[in-house]
């Protein structure tokens, strides 16, 4: 079985709409687009913080006609987090100048522990340059974006620990209503082939 699995969610655009809802409306109301039907479903545009300190929002500043990988972190995590971040690392090596058109970004799950500098300084333990934002906020925030990206487990027990976070990657074209997942605890070179499956 191949370690990641292939999301388009709006790839055929009629069925998979129609299948998360998103195409109910009232009689007489003009049709939305699947892209901004998308948006206002998954894409809360909220207020967060990049590791420089700078305030963006999250539809605005982060999604918008951007290619996207995003994953959820915190910096002091003792178990998936500094494999993953490496993981992510080496696909992004990997990319070469695909890279360059990719926006990477990390979300911090304790926003109340993970300010601006404690986000700068794990990315310098992790080696990060550029191409790659870490984003804090206020923990409602977050939540909310988290739940839309579909990062939120089916148990409501395991949800509510974040050392059961997943390693889960988003994998996105927000022009193109194109979005997959990989996992992030295989191989650099696994994830960075489902990138270039799901952006190339």
């Amino acid at each position: 079985m191949p370690v990641f699995e292939k999301r388009r969610l709006l790839a055929g655009v009629a069925s998979a709409v129609a299948a998360t809802g998103l195409m109910a409306r009232t009689p007489g109301a003009p049709v939305q687009n699947p892209r901004e039907q998308m948006r206002q479903k998954h894409f809360p545009n909220l207020g967060l913080v990049t590791h420089e300190g700078k305030d963006v929002r999250f539809y605005d500043h982060v999604l918008q006609d951007r290619k996207v990988v995003i994953n959820f972190m915190y910096t002091v995590c003792s178990n998936i987090c500094t494999p993953v971040t490496q993981n992510i690392l080496e696909a992004q090596r990997l990319l070469g100048d695909m890279a360059k058109e990719i926006n990477f970004y990390s979300i911090s799950l304790t926003p109340l522990q993970d300010d601006p500098a404690a986000l700068r300084a794990y990315m310098k333990m992790n080696n990060i340059g550029n191409g790659w934002t870490f984003l804090t906020g206020k923990p409602e925030n977050i939540e909310q974006i988290r739940r839309g990206l579909g990062f939120a487990q089916q148990s409501p027990e395991a949800d509510a620990d974040i050392s059961n976070h997943s390693g889960m990657l988003r994998i996105g074209n927000e022009h193109l209503v194109s979005w997959g997942h990989a996992s992030a605890t295989t191989t650099g070179k696994a994830i960075a082939r489902m990138i270039r499956f799901e952006l190339g």
